[in-house]
């Protein structure tokens, strides 16, 4: 795969209603390169600051040993994702088949502004930039009272559901029984969207470009209706969770950085908002119908 080096192009994108920049010297095109971003394409009015912008730099590297590692994960993104620490910065180092190059993303500690080192020929190259962008989304959209969190949301009449937990759950098999046995509900999100604060002191949850191995990227918001952890059971039940245990329900799914003492306590600041403001349950299930139907009305209760 041979990409010529051009001029730099900064592509910007209207994610949950913030602005943010990708700077990229090579002629390819957002939607072979980015197809989740397209519908989120755009241009930020004069004078608007980007929430994070990444500058693509072309250059070959080699693994990072001497820094200190905070994470070194294997099969979380690609082969191996690692998240190192120096003095006045951050690096996640991405290596997305076994033996094969690695790339390497350098940002400053509130994720605002990165740079990002790989191989210009890198086949993978478009799911580099999109995992970095989100690692520099999840932590800078903290800043504004914003979370990226691990779940799947449906919608409805302007109102979204999102189901949380643990990865093989079944947040996605309980959003297709809704899509399945409820009226006119439709899927948002599968993987990871956005929940934010607004000015008007509601709490909204966004399409994002990020929804993992389904293919659905909606660049729209709804009023967040509610979020349910779900566990797997032998029986339907539905309990509410409230204050510090709603919270502790809510927290395994954030994309959070707990080694940053701000953009954590930040965090927990933004759950805590959210957890008076919108109903949060615990729904131990089956993946059948009555699932679906038990939660639904049961947080049309709770609201």
């Amino acid at each position: 795969m041979d990409r010529q080096i051009v001029e730099v192009e900064k592509l910007q994108f209207n994610i949950a209603e913030q602005w943010v920049e990708i700077s990229l010297p090579v002629k390819e095109g957002i939607e072979p390169l980015l197809p989740s971003f397209v519908p989120f394409v755009g241009k930020a009015p004069t004078g608007i600051n980007m929430m994070c912008s990444l500058q693509v730099v072309y250059e070959n590297i080699d693994p990072d040993f001497s820094s200190i590692r905070l994470m070194d994960a294997i099969g979380v993104v690609g082969n191996r994702f690692r998240l190192l620490e120096m003095e006045k910065s951050y690096a996640v180092e991405l290596q997305m088949v076994e033996n094969g190059p690695w790339s390497r993303l350098v940002c400053n500690k509130y994720f605002t502004e990165g740079y990002a080192y790989v191989d210009i020929n890198n086949q993978h190259l478009g799911e580099i930039l999109s995992a970095f962008m989100m690692v520099m989304f999840a932590q800078s959209a903290i800043l504004h009272k914003m979370i990226l969190i691990h779940a799947s949301v449906v919608v409805n009449d302007g109102i979204g559901y999102a189901f949380l937990g643990k990865s093989g759950t079944g947040k996605s098999t309980h959003s297709s029984l809704w899509l399945r046995y409820l009226e006119s509900f439709e899927l948002l999100n599968d993987d990871n969207p956005a929940i934010r604060i607004g000015e008007d002191g509601e709490v909204y949850v966004y399409g994002t470009p990020w929804s993992g191995k389904t293919p659905c990227y909606k660049n729209r918001k709804a009023r967040l209706g509610g979020l349910v952890r779900l566990e797997q059971a032998p029986a339907n039940s539905f309990y509410r969770e409230s204050g510090v245990t709603a919270i502790l329900a809510l927290l395994p799914g954030c994309s959070s950085m707990r080694w940053n003492n701000k953009l954590y306590m930040s965090m927990v600041d933004i759950l805590e908002i959210i957890v008076r403001k919108v109903p949060v349950g615990r729904l131990k299930c089956l993946p059948n119908k009555e699932a679906a139907l038990l939660c639904y009305s049961e947080l049309k209760r709770l609201n």
